[in-house]
């Protein structure tokens, strides 16, 4: 058996006690996109993986992985390779920093870190912690991407993106990671029938409060805000208006309270020809009305108070239709 066999073999065998975190791609990815995440890594960490793939089967296990990028912290090294049915695992690279000076394993215990790969024309560019680390070269070009999967020793993912550099930057308007918890942007806007689909927990004491808002790509301006306050019991739907300011005439908090603190529950917001449709665990929610006519939503951000912890577990981007039925069938855990 290789060592990437006998590596895969052995990390398989405890993949259940690690974290996994698992982000379904909204459109293609094609050559000129890039996909992003951050997260946090543990404080005694064994490996980190990442793997770009077509499907995730029940077990968490992927079919074909275009890339996997394994931050292995014992050995200090940083291995690529890929994995196609029938042919087993490909095309092992172990610590090829681009940079000669810079480190193998850029990622530090206890510390944040961020992937960026971007899809050029004979490879993948791998970015860590917004330094160039290597290239990655494929035999022919990965499509369908749909999943991005990270699993390994992490506290939480904080970013996920999926962005369009090449003909045209989209979104155009990036936001600030102040005081967020979670973000990500797709390369195009929501369409009609679109779904997101997010499986989420919220820690902390008894005035704990979070945030999810959905951002226009061309004026910036939320048009969505669905905050949870669990001091009040409140769910509120409100947006920001054209002066870039939030009024409490403006919002709407009628409807039950379906949260609770340290419990995973999962919503789902379905962009209806004339409102969002909200469902949480199973059960439909509400509707919010547009606030404005025209808009291109590509970005949502999480936000929580200070004395609150707030984490994205999963996250799926959907664009089927009939939209109710599956918005709510979508939302369940």
């Amino acid at each position: 058996m290789s060592s990437l066999d006998d590596w895969n073999h052995s990390f398989c065998g405890s993949q259940s006690e690690m974290n996994t975190w698992k982000g379904k791609l909204l459109t293609d990815v094609p050559f000129g996109h890039v996909l992003i995440v951050s997260g946090k890594v543990k404080p005694n960490p064994n490996k980190i993986c990442l793997d770009l793939t077509d499907n995730i089967k029940g077990q968490n296990e992927s079919e074909t992985v275009y890339l996997k990028i394994e931050a292995n912290f014992r050995e200090n090294q940083i291995i690529r390779s890929m994995f196609m049915p029938g042919e087993g695992w490909q095309q092992e690279e172990i610590s090829k920093n681009w940079k000669a000076d810079g480190p193998k394993n850029p990622l530090l215990p206890g510390q944040t870190f961020t992937f960026r790969i971007a899809v050029l024309q004979k490879c993948f560019e791998i970015y860590i912690n917004d330094n160039l680390y290597g290239a990655f070269e494929f035999v022919k070009f990965p499509k369908p991407i749909n999943f991005l999967m990270v699993y390994g020793d992490f506290e939480k993912i904080t970013q996920f993106h999926q962005r369009m550099l090449f003909p045209l930057v989209f979104p155009r308007s990036l936001i600030c990671a102040e005081k967020i918890a979670f973000q990500s942007d797709v390369p195009k806007k929501y369409e009609v029938g679109t779904v997101v689909a997010m499986e989420c927990i919220a820690k902390g004491p008894s005035n704990t409060a979070f945030s999810i808002c959905f951002q226009c790509n061309d004026t910036g301006r939320v048009v969505l805000k669905f905050h949870v306050n669990f001091e009040t019991t409140t769910v509120s739907r409100t947006y920001e208006r054209s002066d870039n300011s939030f009024s409490s005439d403006d919002e709407e908090t009628d409807g039950e309270f379906p949260f609770q603190r340290g419990k995973l529950f999962k919503i789902a917001f379905g962009i209806g020809d004339k409102a969002f449709i909200i469902a949480v665990n199973g059960q439909y929610f509400t509707y919010y009305n547009y606030p404005v006519r025209t808009f291109a939503i590509s970005t949502l951000k999480c936000f929580t108070n200070k004395v609150g912890d707030f984490a994205v577990k999963n996250l799926e981007y959907h664009c089927d239709s009939p939209l109710l039925a599956r918005v709510e069938k979508l939302s369940l855990i």
